[in-house]
């Protein structure tokens, strides 16, 4: 499965077996100080099974929690989003997923990151709500951001990490 960010498999010896994580995080940096639990996309439930498959992967809920976060946080501010506000009116603005084949008609459920809410042709601020059918790993692969928000939530993780904190933005 292909996707425009930097998947890892990351494949960790646990006392129960071999474990395989799904992360974002550089390999240079998880071999010094290891992974955090926000980094782990998902895990390959089989490991021994070639390749990434959706019938084979359980997706992280903290790793989610973390990524609806800093789409809550920074999507208002994308010029595209704020222009789609404003040209909506009124409603709600979704944050298709980039893997959408047709995101200007009628998006699968599992494409759809989220929606805020759009009043007056602007965002109404703090009403981000996670759309609970989005699908971390579909048939077309990984989930795909806008880059704007592939970068920030490569920069937030990063930063959780360093803070120490490991619980997320």
């Amino acid at each position: 499965m292909r996707s425009d960010l930097p998947m890892l498999v990351c494949k960790v010896n646990q006392p129960d077996g071999p474990v395989a994580y799904v992360t974002l995080t550089p390999q240079q940096d998880l071999s010094t100080r290891g992974i955090a639990p926000q980094e782990i996309v998902g895990q390959i439930i089989d490991p021994e099974r070639p390749g990434i498959e959706p019938d084979n992967f359980a997706r992280n809920r903290v790793f989610v929690e973390f990524l609806h976060r800093v789409i809550a946080r920074h999507a208002p501010s994308l010029p595209a989003l704020q222009a789609e506000a404003q040209r909506q009116g009124e409603g709600i603005v979704a944050i298709v997923d980039g893997r959408a084949e047709t995101p200007q008609d009628a998006v699968p459920p599992e494409d759809i990151l989220g929606a805020f809410q759009v009043a007056e042709g602007r965002i109404v601020a703090d009403s981000y709500r996670p759309n609970p059918n989005h699908r971390i790993l579909g048939a077309r692969g990984f989930f795909q951001l806008d880059p704007q928000l592939q970068r920030l939530l490569l920069e937030e993780l990063a930063a959780s990490v360093g803070e120490g904190n490991g619980d997320g933005p």
